[in-house]
């Protein structure tokens, strides 16, 4: 067989394999894209995920801090209440109509002098 002749099947699966190769090329190339653009997507959502987590804590700290001070302000009021109410004697029921300059309206007589009761 050194007269230069190739049998035909030898020629077949050299086209064949040279076909593929030329075609398959393109879609590896392609498939490869995808591949890194896959990855890549897939990198992206894990770091808005993260980012995602860090904001809730961070939501969450504030939104206690947030308790803390309400609380706070809360507590700061009732103190001062409390002292208002040991000024005025202890009692926690404040006589407005004894405090001077205090108008006397229809609501507040009437609890200091209520109707008689009907028969």
């Amino acid at each position: 067989m050194s007269d230069g002749y190739t049998p035909l099947d030898e020629q077949i699966s050299r086209a064949v394999r040279d076909g593929v190769r030329t075609e398959a090329a393109p879609v590896g190339r392609h498939l490869a894209e995808v591949r890194g653009l896959s990855v890549r997507a897939i990198r992206q959502l894990e770091r808005i995920e993260a980012d995602l987590g860090a904001e809730r804590s961070s939501r969450v700290d504030d939104l206690g801090v947030l308790v803390d001070l309400i609380t706070a302000g809360w507590r700061t009021v009732d103190e001062r209440l409390a002292r208002i109410e040991e000024l005025l004697g202890g009692d926690e029921r404040v006589d407005i109509l004894g405090l001077p300059g205090a108008e006397q309206d229809a609501l507040s007589a009437e609890v200091l002098d209520p109707p008689a009761a009907a028969a």
